[in-house]
Order: C-alpha cells, then structure tokens, then sequence
C-alpha cells in the first residue's frame, strides 16, 4: 500500500496548550532533562519578565516568576551542566547574567557583554 502525505507534505505547528501572557515574549528555552520551560520578555514598562513554568497534567504551571530591571533578550542553558542547569541571559542593556532558577534574586554572575 501507498500512503499519500498530501495533507503533511509541509512541517506544521500543532497547539496543545496556549497561555496568555501580558508582556512582549522574546525567548522560550525548555530546561534540559524536565517538563519545565523559561520564558523571557519585557514587560511593557521596560522592565524585564523571567518566568519558569512545568507542564503538569495538560496544563501549564506557573512555578517562579521575577521581574528584572533590564528587559530580557535571548536565554540559553547552552553552558550549563545537567545538574546545576543554569540559565544564561543576555538583556537590551547589554549584560549577560547567569541565573540559579532555584533563586532568582540576583545573578549568581553578571558582566557588560557589549554596548547596548
């Protein structure tokens, strides 16, 4: 037999869950080995959205939120170990920080990576 992929011949976005947010997202970083994810954005008064939410159930689960004073551009765990699962981040002031998602008080380190 022959399956004919007319309808899937192109990649597509399946939605299984939405979540409306009030701030502009400009980064989603899944966090290695768990069913948690990071969001990071600007909220409308310029500050910065840090967020780390689990899917549980068929839901999404706020677990931490921070607000920051520089809005958040980009994100990786790109040098993190498995354990520590740091997440690094880079804001519109030019700092790269590294965040402890377990704390997310202050950057466990921070420098100017560049001007803004």
């Amino acid at each position: 037999s022959i399956f004919v992929m007319e309808n899937f011949s192109k990649p597509q976005i399946i939605a299984h869950i939405e979540k409306s947010l009030n701030y502009t997202i400009y980064d989603v970083k899944w966090i290695p080995c768990s069913a948690k994810f990071v969001v990071l954005g600007s909220h409308p008064r310029d500050t910065g959205a840090l967020q780390v939410y689990e899917l549980s159930k068929g839901e999404v689960k706020l677990i931490h939120e921070s607000e920051k004073k520089n809005s958040f551009k980009c994100g990786t765990f790109g040098a993190a170990s498995i354990h520590h699962r740091h997440l690094a981040t880079g804001d519109f002031s030019g700092r790269l920080n590294i965040w402890d998602l377990e704390g997310l008080g202050s950057p466990i380190y921070s420098v100017s990576a560049h001007e803004s």
